[in-house]
């Protein structure tokens, strides 16, 4: 963490904010809030010149990484990464740490299911890998899907001369995207390439997000070093960086800032785009506004695409093209926090955060959900039974 960031502590008014943002402080009474285990202890430890945190708190474990206690500081201090460095620090039993390390790796088991979708599906319904998966203390819930990917784009590749083009973009999907849901990634190319953009894949795997919630600290600063690298050689040749997966473009704009502080990871935050905040900076925008539009959707904000501070872009131009009726919703946290509801002892907590959202979901009067998380998707699809789309795939049936 840079020395400027960890300055800010002395900015913590112990106002409690952050406490009162906290979904988990809303519904878990034995977590003692943010403020405490972050600013507070860190603190602490600093003024007694400690190189290990004053304390381990294994309620540290229940730290969803939402960021609303970063959102809600009134002085900028950011207790979910003084929170995320420590719960590296957490003392769990064998089986759990077996188990969190197997849902932070999601990368590497998404690129062998994908290959053989239709078994590794099948895979996951039987009694014994259910049973397998309860005994590492895995949630009796359903996984998404695995898909191979089929995408249908003009690849340009680096080491070609396109030095004269102007619109070059280096798509970064995401887990999600690439391995169960990968017509998220087709209908992004559609939708950049119809606004003159070139488009290359990102050759990186995990932003590194799963792997720095599960307390794997050490594992996330290195992956963070190797993404850098590789996403400045593109920078250098004139690309943007597009992301469609919230945690993945919060990560690379601004965790990647705290885990490996410096030069370079400054200037890729400024080169990092969600792809509606690309299209929102667009004079034109080739979308039809003559038909015939949704009549009413739910849009749900995810909680990382409400940390980066960019507006919801993507609300303004679904209102616009698409929907008739947008309902937009910021208030509520869908509970699952990536592999947090994964997780059998949270498993229950993560339907309790999230059931104010599922609430006012059936109380709209939708029929359609739209947002731009796969996993908040998978959660709210669950828990009310009503269709959840991917903005990407809803504007590109809008496409001019």
């Amino acid at each position: 963490m840079s020395n400027v960031r960890e300055g800010n502590l002395d900015y913590c008014l112990k106002c409690s904010t952050c406490h009162t943002q906290c979904p988990v402080v809303a519904n878990y009474m034995k977590y003692p809030g943010p403020k405490y285990l972050g600013p507070e202890l860190e603190r602490l430890r600093l003024a007694r010149g400690e190189k290990e945190p004053l304390t381990i708190d294994a309620s540290l474990a229940y730290c969803t990484n939402c960021k609303r206690c970063d959102v809600a500081c009134p002085h900028g201090v950011k207790p979910s990464f003084y929170n995320l460095k420590n719960k590296a620090k957490v003392k769990a039993n064998p089986s759990e740490r077996l188990r969190d390390w197997i849902l932070a790796h999601n990368v590497w088991w998404g690129k062998v299911a994908s290959k053989v979708p239709a078994l590794s599906n099948f895979t996951l319904t039987l009694p014994v890998t259910k049973f397998a998966m309860n005994m590492m203390g895995i949630a009796p819930r359903d996984f998404p899907k695995y898909h191979k990917q089929k995408l249908r784009f003009k690849k340009i590749n680096i080491n070609n001369d396109i030095g004269q083009v102007n619109k070059k973009i280096l798509y970064y999907p995401g887990c999600y995207a690439s391995f169960n849901e990968p017509e998220i990634i087709q209908a992004t190319i559609d939708i950049l390439e119809r606004h003159g953009y070139y488009v290359e894949i990102a050759p990186v795997s995990c932003c590194g997000t799963p792997i720095f919630s599960n307390g794997l600290l050490d594992e996330t600063r290195s992956l963070a070093k190797k993404n850098i690298d590789v996403f400045l050689k593109y920078i250098e040749k004139g690309y943007k960086i597009v992301t469609t997966c919230p945690s993945c473009g919060l990560a690379i704009k601004d965790e990647y800032r705290d885990l490996v502080p410096g030069e370079k990871a400054e200037l890729l935050a400024q080169n990092v785009w969600d792809l509606f905040e690309l299209l929102e900076e667009e004079k034109n925008l080739y979308f039809k506004e003559d038909r015939s539009k949704i009549d009413k959707a739910f849009y749900h904000v995810p909680c990382h695409l409400r940390a980066q501070g960019m507006g919801y872009p993507a609300a303004s131009i679904l209102k616009k093209y698409a929907v008739n009726k947008l309902i937009l919703e910021d208030s509520y946290c869908c509970g699952i926090s990536g592999t947090y509801g994964f997780k059998k002892e949270k498993y229950q907590l993560s339907k309790a955060i999230g059931s104010p959202l599922f609430n006012a979901v059936k109380a709209s009067g939708a029929n359609l959900v739209i947002t731009d998380c796969g996993t908040c998707k998978l959660q709210i699809e669950q828990a009310t039974k009503i269709s959840v789309k991917h903005t990407g795939l809803v504007l590109r049936e809008y496409l001019a």
